[in-house]
């Protein structure tokens, strides 16, 4: 139940704020998330609650991979709007070369603050205490994975990026922050 892809079995994916992670391209149809991710993630595993819909208005999860290694969400309006990578079991998600996903939080951090100020982004903190940066749609929150608690990056749209880190006033869903609290 707790089992953590190894590192070297992780697909690789690059990150480019705002316009891809890996083969997902923000504002894509779910059809072609689908087709893009064929062949790489082999399971869906769920969709919504059924009817395809959570409870926020226009917006609705879509969870691919064996063992739920990517949750997408998407917004009516712009089509694919947050990429959540499972810890896991996910593909491992590069920012220029600081890896992201299944870190040790504080390290993840570290690293972070130290590119985000090297590139004259502003670091911040959710009210949870995730790191996170609304200027390229990041923020890190962790999933326990037994006595462990790696990095699991939810990576969002240039729409979704303001306030992307505050869980009562951000356009992330509800499913998202309930899921690993």
């Amino acid at each position: 139940m707790w089992d953590v892809v190894e590192e070297s079995r992780r697909e690789v994916w690059s990150f480019t704020p705002f316009e891809h992670v890996g083969p997902l391209r923000f504002g894509m149809t779910h059809e072609r998330a689908a087709a893009a991710v064929d062949g790489v993630l082999k399971t869906i595993v769920s969709q919504g609650d059924g009817t395809g819909w959570v409870s926020q208005a226009d917006m609705w999860p879509v969870h691919y991979g064996a063992g739920a290694g990517v949750h997408l969400y998407y917004d009516r309006a712009i089509g694919l709007a947050a990429i959540a990578i499972d810890a896991r079991m996910g593909p491992q998600v590069d920012l220029d070369g600081i890896p992201l996903v299944g870190r040790v939080p504080s390290l993840l951090e570290d690293a972070l603050i130290d590119h985000l100020t090297a590139h004259s982004i502003e670091p911040a903190f959710s009210l949870e205490a995730n790191p996170c940066a609304p200027d390229i749609g990041v923020v890190m929150r962790v999933q326990r994975a037994g006595d462990r608690v790696p990095t699991r990056p939810v990576l969002v749209a240039r729409d979704w990026a303001p306030r992307c880190s505050d869980a009562s006033e951000g356009r992330i869903p509800d499913d998202e922050w309930r899921r690993f609290s």
